[in-house]
C-alpha cells in the first residue's frame, strides 16, 4: 500500500498477484484475481438492487424490535458491500449463521475459514477483521481521523485467527453507529474487502449444512429499509424548518405554578442546544428540521446513508435534571413508537445541556438511546 494516497495503482496490482497465488480456489468459479483487486479499491457504493429476490420481511420486520432491526441492517450492508459476490456465493464459500450465545442472539458472518463479522442482535459489541497492512497505510497516509478513530473503535488485545497473509486484525465497536462510522470509510472498507477477498482465495468451503438462504434475505432486506428504500413521506428527515421559540414571560398565566423568568430560561437553553446541533451538522453538509411524519420530534436528520435521526432536546437549567431526563427519554421512545407505526425506522437521541450522572448514559443506552451532552460527538454527524 502506499503512503503517497491511501491506495495506488501498484497497490491494485500487488493486491492482484497476491490472490492469484492461490490458482485453485473455489472463489475463481465466480470472479477472477483482476476483478476482485480492482473491487477492493473501488468506490464505496452500494452494489446495484435486484441481486438478491429477498422475500419482504413485513413493512419493519414485526417481529423484530429496533436493536434487531439495526443489527440485521447492518449484517446486510456489511454483507453487500464486502463480501464477494455474496449471493452467487452464498451458502457455497460463506454464510451468515444466528445461534444462542448465553440466551443472546449473535449474528456471524463467516468467509472461509474466517468470522469477519459478528454482533449480537440487541446490538451490542459489533466485532470485524480488517487488513492490518492496509489500515495501517491509511494511518500513515494521514486519510482517517486517530483522534476518533481511538473514540470509535478498540482493537483486540488478543486476535488469534491469523489468515495466510499475516495481516489481519481484529476491532470491536460500542455501537452500530460506531461501526458505521468506521466501515463507511473508504480505506477501512477497502481493509474489510481485502481481508473476506484473501479469505475465499486461501480457502472456501461449502457450509449445505448449517446455511439458511432466509438469513441472507432478512439482512438484505432490513438494509434495503434502513439504507436504500425512501421511507413514507422522506425528503429532507423532517417535517418542516426549524423555527426558535418566542416566549413572552409577560404573557404567562399569573396562575402556572412555576418560575416565569425559569421557564424563559429554559426556553433560551433549548433554542441554544438546537442551534448548536443544528449549525454543526449544517457545517458538514445536514440539513436538521423539526417534526417527522406529523410526530412532534424537536430535531430530525438524515445522514448521508439516509438513516433516520431525532432528537428530543432538553434544558437542564434551573431544574431537576433527573425529572428532566425522564421526561425526555419517555419522550424520545414514546416518539420511536409512533414513527415505526408510520414504518419510520430512527435512531432516536436524547440531548441534554449540562454533565448528568453517568449512570443515565447506560439508561439510555439499555433502551436503544443514545444521550448526548452538549459539546459530545453525536452520531449521524458525516465525517
Amino acid at each position: 500500500m502506499s503512503t503517497e494516497s491511501w491506495w495506488t495503482a501498484e497497490d491494485v496490482a500487488n493486491v492482484e498477484k497476491d490472490l492469484a497465488r492461490h490458482p485453485r480456489a473455489r472463489l475463481w468459479g465466480y470472479t477472477s484475481p483482476a476483478e476482485m483487486a480492482h473491487w477492493v479499491f473501488a468506490d464505496p457504493a452500494l452494489p446495484a438492487l435486484g441481486e438478491l429476490a429477498a422475500p419482504s420481511m413485513g413493512p419493519l420486520g414485526a417481529d423484530l424490535d429496533e436493536p434487531a432491526r439495526s443489527s440485521w441492517a447492518l449484517a446486510g450492508w456489511y454483507i453487500r458491500m464486502t463480501v464477494p459476490k455474496p449471493v452467487e456465493t452464498d451458502g457455497k464459500l460463506w454464510f451468515l449463521n444466528q445461534l444462542r450465545v448465553r440466551g443472546r442472539s449473535l449474528l456471524r458472518v463467516t468467509l472461509g475459514r474466517l468470522e469477519t463479522l459478528w454482533l449480537f442482535e440487541d446490538g451490542d459489541g459489533i466485532n470485524f477483521h480488517l487488513d492490518k497492512a492496509a489500515l495501517d497505510a491509511a494511518f500513515d497516509a494521514g486519510v482517517i481521523d486517530e483522534d476518533a478513530w481511538d473514540a470509535r473503535v478498540t482493537k483486540h488485545d488478543h486476535d488469534p485467527h491469523a489468515t495466510l497473509r499475516g495481516e489481519k486484525a481484529g476491532y470491536v465497536c460500542g455501537t452500530i453507529d460506531d461501526a458505521l462510522w468506521a466501515l463507511r470509510q473508504p480505506p477501512v472498507l477497502a481493509a474489510a474487502r481485502l481481508v473476506n477477498a484473501m479469505s475465499l482465495a486461501v480457502g472456501g468451503f461449502t457450509f449445505d449444512r448449517l446455511h439458511r438462504p432466509e438469513r441472507l434475505a432478512r439482512a438484505w432486506s432490513a438494509a434495503q429499509v434502513h439504507f436504500d428504500s425512501p421511507q413514507p413521506g422522506a425528503g429532507a428527515g423532517f417535517d418542516r424548518p426549524y423555527r426558535s421559540p418566542a416566549v413572552d414571560p409577560a404573557a404567562l398565566a399569573d396562575t402556572r405554578a412555576f418560575d416565569k423568568e425559569a421557564y424563559s430560561a429554559g426556553c433560551d437553553e433549548h433554542d441554544r442546544l438546537s442551534r448548536w446541533l443544528i449549525d454543526t451538522l449544517a457545517a458538514t453538509g445536514t440539513s436538521v428540521g423539526t417534526g417527522l411524519a406529523e410526530v412532534p420530534v424537536d430535531l430530525a436528520w438524515q445522514d448521508a446513508d439516509g438513516r433516520q435521526y431525532i432528537a428530543e432536546v432538553k434544558s437542564l437549567v434551573g431544574v431537576s435534571p433527573e425529572d428532566q431526563l425522564r421526561l425526555g427519554l419517555g419522550q424520545v421512545l414514546e416518539y420511536r413508537h409512533r414513527l415505526s407505526l408510520a414504518s419510520r425506522v430512527v435512531t432516536p437521541i436524547l440531548l441534554t445541556s449540562a454533565p448528568v450522572d453517568e449512570v443515565w448514559r447506560d439508561i439510555c443506552r439499555n433502551n436503544g438511546v443514545t444521550l448526548i451532552v452538549d459539546g459530545d460527538r453525536f452520531p449521524g454527524r458525516p465525517q
